[in-house]
């Protein structure tokens, strides 16, 4: 049998490789998280005729943002996202039906990288790896042993009653996933969940068609390791080159956002609402602390709000310049009431005139 590279050390690993080994892949706290399940929920909604702006009105997120995936969401907002759907639609199981429907749509630029794989352990591999870029809130721990392999799944965040929700919506992913890869199998052995779904049971037995047994004490899923030798029908060296360059730099970007300070934080909170001045109260409200406790880190970090503000502007200024926007067209899409306003303000950034500025960087 021919591994990955990964997933090759993880079978084989140790002098003798006789010991069963083990990859855990976790998101620890991530404050942010790409919106791909909001997308494929908002899909989803639009799909079953569903009224779906109500239930981001109170959530500070742009729902034309979200469609395009152009922003990155914090946990608590994907999950007051989530409880407000399935509260108006009283949806108990919108997680299975979101993952059997929509979990291509959620894996995203991931999802097209594991069917360019040669087999099912290449894809498996790249999904431990970057399963993060795909909006996952949940840890994964893969390990194998003799002929069954375990994909055992927990919660770095406290679910609570959602936990359902994010279970059923990454188990059925995976279902949907290897569907697409493979057509029919009947590979998966069994599924072990800590809750119980009560009076959806039945869905479970007809989307993973093997024994399931609820209010377990962990959530395992478990398939025969022969279907890691597995052959995928789209197979594309060239698409999966190109796809892995596209999930390195998103994971990258996931890694810096959730590492840094407030000021990165901020700045890209900024630059997400704008046009709209976004003020310091908004801030510390999306990031749930006070605005003092805010004020104090920023004093820390050597920048004021109005200081990480003002660099916002002045990039953006820069970035659209670039793309030959008209001075109209960039002091709307920078929040400026008056055009006069943005060019004094640019004059003050950089000592020069947008127009001067464009002539001697060479962007005319």
């Amino acid at each position: 049998m021919r591994y990955p590279k990964g997933l090759k050390e993880l079978l084989f690993g140790g002098q003798n490789g006789l010991m069963p080994k083990r990859m855990i892949n976790h998101t620890h706290l991530q404050q942010f998280t790409p919106p791909t399940i909001l997308t494929s929920l908002i899909h989803y909604a639009e799909q079953q005729h569903w009224d779906y702006a109500i239930w981001f009105q109170d959530s500070g997120l742009d729902i034309t943002q979200i469609q395009q995936t152009q922003s990155v969401v914090r946990f608590s907002q994907l999950c007051d996202v989530v409880r407000q759907a399935m509260t108006v639609y009283q949806q108990p199981n919108l997680g299975l039906k979101l993952g059997s429907s929509e979990g291509l749509i959620s894996m995203g630029i991931l999802g097209f990288a594991m069917q360019s794989c040669k087999t099912v352990a290449d894809a498996l591999d790249i999904a431990l790896r970057y399963h993060r870029i795909s909006g996952s809130v949940l840890n994964i721990d893969f390990s194998i042993h003799a002929d069954l392999c375990e994909l055992e799944v927990t919660e770095p965040y406290p679910c609570n009653e959602l936990k359902a929700f994010f279970y059923d919506e990454l188990f059925s992913s995976i279902i949907t996933c290897l569907n697409a890869m493979l057509g029919d199998h009947d590979d998966v052995v069994n599924l072990e969940l800590s809750y119980l779904p009560n009076e959806y049971q039945q869905q479970y037995h007809e989307l993973f068609g093997c024994p399931i047994q609820f209010n377990s004490d962990k959530n395992i899923m478990r398939f025969s390791s022969s279907l890691l030798q597995r052959s995928l029908k789209n197979y594309s060296p060239a698409n999966y080159a190109t796809a892995l360059h596209i999930c390195e730099q998103a994971l990258k970007e996931i890694d810096q956002l959730n590492q840094v300070g407030y000021v990165h934080l901020l700045d890209h909170l900024i630059e997400q609402h704008l046009p709209e001045r976004f003020e310091m109260q908004q801030a510390a409200e999306q990031l749930r602390i006070s605005e003092r406790h805010l004020r104090r880190q920023l004093l820390l970090e050597g920048l004021s709000f109005q200081q990480i503000r003002q660099n916002v502007l002045e990039r953006k200024a820069k970035q659209l310049l670039e793309k030959n926007l008209s001075m109209s067209e960039i002091s709307l899409q920078l929040g400026f009431s008056e055009l006069r306003e943005f060019r004094r303000a640019f004059k003050r950034w950089t000592g020069q005139a947008p127009s001067i500025y464009k002539q001697e960087t060479h962007l005319t």
